[in-house]
């Protein structure tokens, strides 16, 4: 790969992980707030596995932004996001 190519191999890497850990604040409501922490803990791990592999064993960062993208998919958001109403109040 050439220097710029592999710039933009980790750009889309870092674009990967930011995706995968962005995830919405939940409802105040205490289910909510279990399965936010759940999702966000296999995310993270998710994401330290694919990281920690590549690390120690090299690897494409291309492919490892796709595992990341695809073990994401794997565990979507299943709370619901809090929500913000015009006038500053939550709901």
């Amino acid at each position: 790969m050439n220097e710029r190519t592999m710039q933009a191999a980790h750009i889309d890497l870092l674009t990967a992980v930011v995706a995968a850990l962005d995830v919405p604040l939940p409802s105040i409501a205490d289910a909510d707030e279990r399965l936010y922490h759940r999702l966000l803990e296999r995310r993270m791990s998710d994401v330290r596995v694919v990281l920690a592999a590549m690390v120690r064993h090299g690897g494409d960062p291309w492919e490892n932004a796709s595992e990341i993208r695809r073990r994401t998919a794997e565990v979507p958001v299943t709370y619901t996001p809090f929500e913000f109403t015009q006038d500053g109040a939550d709901r």
